[in-house]
C-alpha cells in the first residue's frame, strides 16, 4: 500500500487550496497557499493562481504582489501579465498596467487583453491621441476577425422626412440613476413632438429606470442576452432613424455591433472620451471643451459639438441635504476627492501631493470602492509618501451605499480632480452636494469633463487654466482667513444655483440633440447618403 503524503507535501498543499477554490472558500484556500509558500515550495502558477483569487476579492494591492511573484520565477505567461495589468489599473497605476497588458495582447493573442488595453488607454497618462486610435482600430481588427468571415448586416435606407424622427438609446445602465444623470436629463426634456424615443436596454427585463419619466409613444426594447446581429435586427425593425450608444467601452459585448452601422445614423454619446474606432459609428457628440479641432483627425468620427455641455444633468435620484463646510466649524481646509482608485494615477498623486505642500496642514479625504481594502490603502499611503505627504494627513474611506457615500461630501471643503482621467458623475455629484471642483483643462477630452460642466455652474472660478494655477489657488484658498465664511456662503446656494444654471438645463440639451439628429439625417454628405 502506498503511503499518503504528509500533510505538508507541496502537492497535497496545492490540491487542498484549489478544492477550497472550487468550493468558493476563498480565505481557507489562501491560508493554505501561505502555508505553501512557507514552505518555499510555491511555483509560478501557484502565485498566478493567488494573484487572480485576490484580484477577484478586491485585493489589488497583495494581487499586484502575487502576480510579481509570478512572473519572477516565469516571466513568459500573458496570463499573468494579463492579470497583473488588470490590478495595477484597479490602483490608479494605468500607465504600468497598459504596459502588461500591451504584453499579454501580443504574446497571448487573447481578445480580452486587447480588449482591456484598448479600454483604458484614454485615462493612460502616457499614451497619446494617436495611440488610442491605433489601438482602438486594432480592436476594431479583432472584432471583426472574431466574425470568421460572416456578412455584417447593411446600413438601413434612410427613410423619407417625416414630423417625428424615431431615435434609438442603447445602453446596459437605464437602472442607475446617479450614473445617467445627462441621459434621463435628455430623455425627460426631449419634445415628443419631434421625437419618438426607443431605449434599446441590456438590463434585466424586469430592472427599474428610476430616473426615467416616460413620454407618450415611447418604447422599451429588451434586448439582454441578445447576440448583436439580433440588436440590430430589432433597431431596423423598429424603423430606427438615429441610433445613440451611450455604453462605449463599458459594454465590451457591444462593441461588434458596431463593426458596421445598424441605423441610417449612428451616433456615440455620453459615456465616450475618445475615439471608439469603430467604422459603425458615424458621429461622436461633444462640446467645444472636450475636444480641440487639431484633434479631430484622431477619431475616426466625425466630431460634433453642442453649444453646452455634452454632460448637461438633471439629478433625479434621492441626495443628502448639502452640509456647512468642515472649514466653518475651524481647523485645516479640507481637500478631497471620491473619484474611482482606477482614476488615482501617478499625475493625479504628484498634483494633490503639490496642493496638499502648498497649503500647510491641510489635510485630504478619499473614498472609493478599493479603500475599503487595508493592504489597498497602504500601498496608496505609500505613494503619497514618496512624494512626501504623510499617512497623518489622508483619511481614507471605503465604500459605502450611494446615500451615504454622498454623505463623504460633509468632510470635504474643496473637492480635488483627477487627471488626466477626470470625474464625470464624481464631479456633478460634487457639485451637487455643495462642494466646488478644484480642476484644469486637460490634454484630451477625459481630462477636460469637469471643465465642460463646471464652467457653466455656479463654481466656474474652481476651474483654472493649468496645473500650476491651480496649484497657487489651493494654497491660496488655504492661506486666506476669509475662505471658510466663502465656502460657506457658497454652499449654502449652490445646489440651487447649480439647478438654475446651464449645467443642469437639459431642455437646451434636448433641444440641440435633436438639431444634430435632424442635420445628420439631411446632411447629403452623411455617410451612407
Amino acid at each position: 500500500m502506498t503511503a499518503a503524503p504528509p500533510p505538508d507535501d507541496p502537492d497535497r498543499l496545492r490540491a487542498e487550496a484549489r478544492e477550497h477554490l472550487r468550493g468558493g472558500r476563498v480565505v481557507p484556500a489562501l491560508l493554505t497557499f501561505n502555508r505553501l509558500i512557507e514552505r518555499m515550495a510555491a511555483g509560478a502558477a501557484d502565485f498566478r493562481l493567488i494573484g487572480e483569487t485576490l484580484s477577484a476579492v478586491g485585493e489589488h494591492a497583495q494581487a499586484v504582489s502575487a502576480f510579481e511573484q509570478s512572473l519572477a520565477l516565469d516571466d513568459w505567461p500573458p496570463e499573468v501579465h494579463h492579470g497583473l495589468g488588470q490590478a495595477l489599473y484597479r490602483l490608479g497605476e494605468t500607465d504600468r498596467a497598459a504596459s502588461h497588458l500591451r504584453v499579454a495582447a501580443e504574446r497571448g493573442g487573447a481578445f480580452v487583453s486587447m480588449l482591456a488595453l484598448a479600454s483604458i488607454l484614454p485615462g493612460c497618462p502616457a499614451a497619446g491621441h494617436e495611440e488610442v486610435l491605433r489601438v482602438r482600430r486594432e480592436l476594431t481588427a479583432w472584432l471583426a476577425a472574431g466574425r470568421g468571415g460572416s456578412p455584417l448586416p447593411p446600413r438601413p435606407p434612410r427613410p423619407p422626412p417625416r414630423e417625428r424622427i424615431r431615435v434609438g438609446y442603447l445602453s446596459s445602465w437605464f437602472p442607475a440613476a446617479n450614473y445617467m444623470k445627462p441621459v434621463y436629463g435628455l430623455l425627460n426634456a426631449h419634445d415628443r413632438r419631434a421625437v419618438e424615443v426607443h431605449l434599446f436596454s441590456d438590463a434585466p427585463p424586469d430592472a427599474p429606470f428610476p430616473g426615467y419619466r416616460p413620454g407618450l409613444g415611447d418604447r422599451v426594447h429588451p434586448v439582454a442576452g441578445f447576440e448583436n446581429d439580433a440588436v440590430a435586427e430589432a433597431v431596423r425593425l423598429a424603423g430606427i432613424d438615429v441610433l445613440v450608444d451611450l455604453n462605449g467601452a463599458s459594454s465590451p459585448g457591444r462593441l461588434g455591433l458596431f463593426l458596421s452601422p445598424c441605423a441610417p445614423v449612428v451616433l456615440a454619446w455620453f459615456n465616450q472620451y475618445a475615439t471608439s474606432g469603430l467604422p459603425g459609428i458615424d458621429g461622436i457628440v461633444g462640446d467645444g471643451e472636450v475636444v480641440r479641432p487639431e484633434e479631430e483627425r484622431f477619431y475616426s468620427e466625425r466630431v460634433f459639438r453642442l453649444p453646452l455641455s455634452y454632460l448637461t444633468f438633471e439629478v433625479t435620484h434621492p441626495a443628502p441635504p448639502v452640509a456647512p463646510p468642515p472649514a466653518a466649524t475651524g481647523g485645516p481646509l479640507r481637500f478631497g476627492s471620491l473619484v474611482s482608485a482606477y482614476k488615482l494615477t501617478d499625475p493625479t498623486l504628484d498634483l494633490w501631493a503639490e496642493v496638499l505642500s502648498a497649503a500647510p496642514g491641510s489635510r485630504l479625504v478619499l473614498a472609493n470602492s478599493a479603500l475599503g481594502k487595508e493592504c489597498n490603502r497602504l500601498r496608496l499611503a505609500d505613494r503619497f509618501a514618496s512624494r512626501g505627504i504623510g499617512a497623518e494627513r489622508l483619511s481614507m474611506l471605503g465604500p459605502a451605499p450611494h446615500r451615504e457615500f454622498l454623505a463623504y461630501y460633509d468632510r470635504i471643503d474643496v473637492a480635488l480632480d483627477a487627471s488626466p482621467y477626470n470625474g464625470g458623475t464624481t464631479t456633478m455629484e460634487a457639485l451637487w452636494q455643495g462642494v466646488p471642483v478644484l480642476s484644469y483643462c486637460g490634454d484630451r477630452w477625459a481630462g477636460r469633463t469637469t471643465a465642460s460642466i463646471a464652467r457653466r455652474s455656479p463654481a466656474a472660478e474652481f476651474v483654472r487654466g493649468d496645473a500650476k494655477d491651480l496649484v497657487a489657488f489651493a494654497g491660496a484658498l488655504a492661506a486666506d482667513p476669509a475662505t471658510p465664511a466663502r465656502l460657506a456662503a457658497l454652499r449654502r446656494t449652490l445646489r440651487t444655483d447649480l439647478a438654475r444654471s446651464s449645467a443642469c438645463d437639459t431642455a437646451s440639451l434636448a433641444r440641440a440633440m435633436e438639431s444634430l439628429y435632424r442635420l445628420a439625417l439631411a446632411d447629403p454628405a452623411w455617410p451612407g447618403r
